[in-house]
């Protein structure tokens, strides 16, 4: 195969990211480290088989290299293809995001670097760059003909520093502790395997599942103090899910119509009231986020399009379901989950309606879990807990209520 030029596509990808990168609010753009790192790590040279989308044609870079390059080189999600032409269930996450977080988890020269699901190999291939001669990078991936794959393509650049593993990220990893560690699969509970890969003081970049189903994330920038994982940063975010112990099966969520079914349920509301707030997308985005951490019922619905999941709540009961559709509170069943659901929405309320910046997150050893408190919420997910904290003065501001004429 004879690769065509691609200079002119480089240069076009790199002023793309620093365009990004200036979105997503940096106001010096690309860092010039991570261009250098990028440039010396071209994009094609792994890519193989591939589609932009679930249903989209495949795409052969072997066959038709001239034909892939635009969008090989573009701000899109590529879906590998295996050797059978069956979709792998893997991806290469949008280019601008992936190394929006890569800048946040500071890999620095000389560090140790590991990735759990390295799929392509790409990110590791810029890792390896950013880490340098003496650094070392491990990318784990538990899809063998993508590891192989990644391992020749890793070898073709020369990038002696960079290895890839076939396995369970979730389990040790030889090499390790790291002094950054990023996951890039979505994750339900971190192993301590996991932690352990951490070392004191190190960085851990993670996407980890909202309760309540679905792919929404909250990306964590987490560094570890002793046995705890403490927050300094978290961004939305959507991944495929991480395969291993303690991760969920599938992502696919019900639409009402099933749930309703599961439930045993009548396929029409049995109460409807208005709910004017739920229609306004950013109150509405924000309150489901407090359900999903603060009410152990909720449930993700699809929506039959690209649009965000509905939110609704069970009754634990199960006779009871309630969700906003709209500008409305739709409950099925008896009252119960509409009771739990407003109740909800008034401690949200009272609190200052707070987002996902207003929350401290942890991640803890399930054994060393704190008991639930005002104001704090604790989510068993196996061998580990996520301690959600909210600042002990937010709401105080209701006071001035009573002083109002």
């Amino acid at each position: 195969m004879t690769v065509p030029e691609t200079a002119a596509h480089e240069t076009r990808f790199l002023r793309m990211l620093d365009r990004s990168f200036r979105r997503y609010g940096a106001a010096e753009g690309l860092p010039p480290s991570l261009a250098e790192a990028v440039r010396a790590t071209p994009r094609h040279h792994f890519v193989h088989r591939f589609r932009l989308s679930d249903d989209g044609d495949i795409q052969d870079f072997e066959a038709a290299p001239e034909a892939c390059l635009d969008d090989i080189y573009s701000d899109a999600v590529m879906r590998p293809v295996g050797a059978d032409g069956a979709a792998l269930p893997s991806s290469n996450s949008q280019p601008s995001y992936i190394l929006w977080l890569l800048r946040l988890l500071g890999i620095e020269p000389g560090q140790r670097v590991l990735e759990v699901g390295s799929g392509s190999g790409w990110l590791v291939g810029v890792m390896a760059r950013l880490a340098g001669p003496e650094g070392r990078v491990v990318g784990v991936e538990i899809i063998p003909e993508l590891a192989a794959r990644s391992r020749q393509d890793l070898a073709g650049l020369g990038l002696d520093q960079a290895t890839i593993v076939t396995g369970d990220g979730t389990a040790a990893v030889a090499g390790g502790p790291f002094d950054r560690v990023i996951v890039t699969a979505a994750t339900w509970d971190l192993t301590a395997a996991l932690f352990a890969n951490v070392v004191e003081g190190g960085r851990l970049l993670v996407p980890i599942l909202m309760r309540g189903g679905g792919d929404v994330c909250q990306v964590a920038l987490l560094h570890r103090e002793d046995a705890r994982l403490v927050a300094e940063k978290r961004i939305p975010g959507f991944f495929v899910p991480l395969v291993g112990p303690g991760q969920p099966a599938g992502r696919s969520l019900p639409r009402l119509e099933e749930a309703l079914r599961m439930y045993g349920l009548p396929s029409e509301p049995t109460a409807s009231w208005p709910f004017p707030l739920a229609a306004f997308w950013p109150v509405a985005a924000a309150f489901g986020l407090f359900l999903r951490i603060a009410e152990p019922g909720t449930l993700a619905l699809a929506t039959g399009g690209k649009l965000p999941p509905t939110i609704a709540l069970c009754a634990p009961s199960g006779g009871s379901l309630a969700l906003l559709r709209g500008d409305r509170l739709e409950v099925y069943g008896t009252q119960e989950a509409a009771r739990i659901l407003i109740e909800a929405y008034r401690r949200w309320a009272s609190l200052g309606m707070p987002g996902p910046e207003s929350f401290a997150l942890e991640v803890v050893p399930a054994a060393g879990a704190p008991a639930e408190a005002p104001g704090l919420h604790v989510e068993h997910r196996g061998a580990s807990a996520l301690v959600w904290r909210l600042p002990s003065d937010l709401g105080a501001w209701s006071i001035l209520a009573g002083a109002l004429p």
